[in-house]
């Protein structure tokens, strides 16, 4: 398998300083990715169930509610007796029944906040979380036209092998690994707590199934570098040289780009890179890119 990206004709720099944008989710060209999805904080069978199941700990209240009372009181009721008393109150059904409406009402005002939090958790992502796409394909006719300019710009065949995407530190690391994404319809979650984090962040919609994409995720705060553009946060990390097997040129790049990306190409350390160009089937109303990898411009 071969990873590649698709890369404007204008991002001439990608090779010459050999680093790759990480794109928060907000700046990404489908507005729905990376947004969570769940209906509340957590369900009222959640928490009935958990309250059911889970001891409460009144003890703290109660020493302080007997703290309270004058000495005199406290003499008449020992502490032993007035936590015997309310034990015996709160275990009637009765009781049960109050709390259990309490922790409901409470549940509901939680998750009345809930739209409130997806869209914290989305602007967290975007604040700190950056992610490459890569494709499988280097000659879909729509990628040429979406992501490298009309066929005038490049796209970077990239050795998925290479220990820079295969960099997962623990087996829950999240970051710095390749992952293939799922296309489909990410079910609506009953509560934060049910929500599937690694479909989370490989999930996108049926309708982009033709980028076949795989992405890696990366802290932003690691970027190599940062820089503003158009009132737009670019963040930017670096790769090693040999990541790098093959650059092809759209059918309708310009010679000079062409003699641009030749000459980074001939030179160390890209100068095993090997360059080419697509070739547009009239006949077939396809792209062609022939495979050569890493053989030397």
């Amino acid at each position: 398998m071969a990873l590649f990206k698709y890369v404007h004709p204008d991002r001439l720099d990608v090779l010459r300083d050999r680093q790759l944008r990480f794109t928060q989710p907000g700046a990404l060209n489908d507005p729905f990715e990376l947004r969570p999805r769940f209906e509340s904080l957590i369900s009222e069978s959640e928490g009935l169930k958990g309250l059911a199941a889970t001891p409460n700990d009144f003890e703290p209240m109660l020493r302080h509610a007997y703290s309270m009372l004058s000495e005199e009181q406290r003499s008449l009721l020992p502490y032993e007796r007035a936590v015997a008393f309310f034990n015996a109150v709160v275990s009637t059904p009765e009781a049960k029944a109050s709390i259990s409406t309490s922790l409901v009402e409470y549940l509901r005002s939680l998750n009345d906040a809930a739209p409130r939090l997806r869209e914290q958790l989305y602007e967290v992502l975007n604040a700190h979380v950056g992610i490459l796409s890569l494709s499988e394909v280097p000659d879909d006719v729509l990628m040429w036209a979406h992501y490298a300019d009309n066929h005038r710009g490049m796209v970077l065949d990239f050795d998925e092998q290479h220990a820079f995407f295969t960099g997962r530190r623990s087996a829950t690391d999240e970051f710095f690994h390749l992952r293939k994404v799922v296309y489909g319809d990410l079910a609506l979650a009953r509560s934060l707590s049910t929500v599937n984090r690694d479909a989370f962040l490989i999930s996108k919609g049926q309708q982009w199934a033709y980028e076949r994409e795989w992405r890696m995720l990366a802290p932003l705060k690691d970027a190599t570098r940062s820089i503003s553009v158009s009132n737009d946060s670019v963040h930017l990390f670096g790769f090693p040289a040999q990541a790098l097997l093959s650059v092809t040129l759209g059918a309708r790049a310009t010679t000079e780009l062409e003699s641009a990306v030749s000459t980074l190409c001939a030179a160390a350390p890209l100068n095993h890179v090997c360059v080419q160009r697509a070739v547009l089937d009239l006949d077939g109303q396809r792209v062609r890119v022939s495979w050569a990898r890493g053989s030397g411009a």
